[in-house]
């Protein structure tokens, strides 16, 4: 008898384990396909996420101490030589369906600025038309449209740190760029409003508050229309684009000098705009470009060649001694209307299968082209700001891995001699000698 309940007893602690144990294992299953669900869409979230970056330290030499220059800004007073990191990017781009945000981040031992801050968004019938909106590039030839990180020289042209410094603006963008596919794939048309006073970047921008805000009521429009087009499986590649920028500042005051008037000695000099019928102050200072850029590239048994130019000319408004695009309202009322033009043009050969590039650029800018530094005397209230600036470097490019790059450039920069302008009658010693090193990931 006893035996019979043993076995009952054991039969029945057995059925009830064998329960539990199903139970539990059933709840575990559960609990785990959770979890891995959980894992999935953790996972596919951090799919949609690009992280990547770059630094460019460099160590510079100029000619002179204390030169003023647009290789990275100027020099200090007692300086001729430095170390800096010119460029310490971070960039998280996250893109899911229609919609695109992007934040970058420079960093260097001048501080710490935004470059970057954009949402946007793309039409999802024709994936052809976007909306973009925040800090973002001008859409502006094609220098300011070329990544630092993959550019063959330091820094952009100098008429481009001039008319548009630091590249970037607020404001929103439309643009048109037809998917592969689509009879105009290739073309891409970007039309904008922007605040047009640019972004703070320290070391380079001179801080107004908080930062940089618009102070005026009016908004710049920048438009750019770009066809690219290969050849050969891209062995053959040419680019073409046509630029404008319609925008200004507001007048403070009534004087306005944009006429040049000569006396009877022969001296030019600004003639005060008639208000007999125009009131100026309140109105806007025209700040209007015109711009065309080419781009071609041949592959073959030398190396990739590739020829890339730029031209742009307009009406740039500023004071009797800045010709640069503010970022803050002018200190000096008084403005002066300045008819300009400025270019560049590139060579770039790349040494057969090697890892080795040469790369030759001149560039020019004249801020007042109607005046030469002939007419510049000291007496007639010309300045710095109207002399004409001539560059022509000459670069190396070691490229080492996928991320590291290694450069080495020479910067010839010729200014206009002025007549009797005190400190520019002669060329400065404004030469720049670049040594730089570049990770990216």
């Amino acid at each position: 008898m006893k035996t019979i309940v043993r076995s009952f007893a054991s039969l029945a602690l057995m059925t009830f384990t064998l329960t539990a144990f199903g139970q539990n294992q059933t709840a575990t299953v559960d609990s785990l396909k959770k979890s891995l669900n959980s894992l999935t869409a953790d996972v596919d979230a951090l799919k949609n996420l690009k992280i990547g970056g770059w630094i460019q330290a460099q160590y510079q030499w100029t000619e002179t101490k204390g030169a003023k220059t647009f290789d990275g800004g100027d020099f200090l007073a007692n300086s001729n030589n430095r170390f800096m990191i010119r460029r310490g990017r971070i960039k998280f781009t996250y893109t899911k369906g229609i919609g695109q945000y992007v934040l970058q981040v420079n960093a260097t031992e001048r501080g710490v600025n935004v470059v970057d801050f954009y949402a946007k968004v793309t039409d999802p019938w024709t994936k052809s038309f976007s909306l973009t909106a925040g800090i973002m590039n001008r859409p502006y030839g094609f220098e300011i449209q070329q990544s630092s990180q993959d550019r063959e020289t330091p820094e952009r042209a100098r008429f481009t740190q001039v008319l548009l410094p630091n590249e970037r603006d607020l404001g929103a963008m439309i643009t048109f760029q037809p998917v592969k596919g689509k009879k105009l794939y290739g073309l891409k048309v970007d039309a904008g409003l922007y605040n047009g006073t640019g972004i703070a970047v320290p070391g380079t921008t001179s801080l107004n508050g908080a930062g940089v805000v618009d102070f005026d009521s009016y908004k710049d429009f920048i438009g750019r229309a770009h066809y690219k087009k290969s050849w050969k499986e891209d062995k053959v590649i040419l680019g073409l684009g046509v630029s404008h920028y319609n925008g200004g500042v507001v007048y403070q005051s009534n004087k306005v000098y944009s006429t040049l008037a000569t006396d009877s000695m022969g001296v030019v000099a600004w003639q005060l705009s008639d208000t007999t019928n125009t009131t100026f102050k309140g109105g806007k200072a025209p700040r209007i470009y015109y711009g065309g850029d080419i781009q071609f590239s041949v592959k073959s048994k030398l190396g990739t060649t590739s020829i890339r130019g730029e031209y742009i000319t307009g009406t740039q408004s500023g004071t009797i001694d800045e010709n640069k695009s503010p970022s803050s309202l002018p200190t000096k009322p008084d403005a002066v209307v300045r008819n300009f033009n400025g270019g560049y043009a590139y060579l770039i050969q790349r040494i057969g299968k090697t890892k080795h590039e040469l790369a030759l650029k001149y560039e020019w800018y004249d801020p007042n082209t109607k005046v030469s530094g002939a007419d510049l005397v000291g007496t007639n209230g010309m300045t710095k700001a109207e002399l004409k600036y001539t560059m022509l470097g000459v670069g190396y490019n070691y490229y080492m891995t996928d991320n590291v790059k290694f450069m080495v450039y020479y910067n010839m920069v010729t200014n206009e001699n002025a007549k009797a302008l005190t400190g520019y009658t002669t060329d400065l010693k404004d030469d720049v000698l670049t040594f730089r090193v570049q990770y990216r990931f």
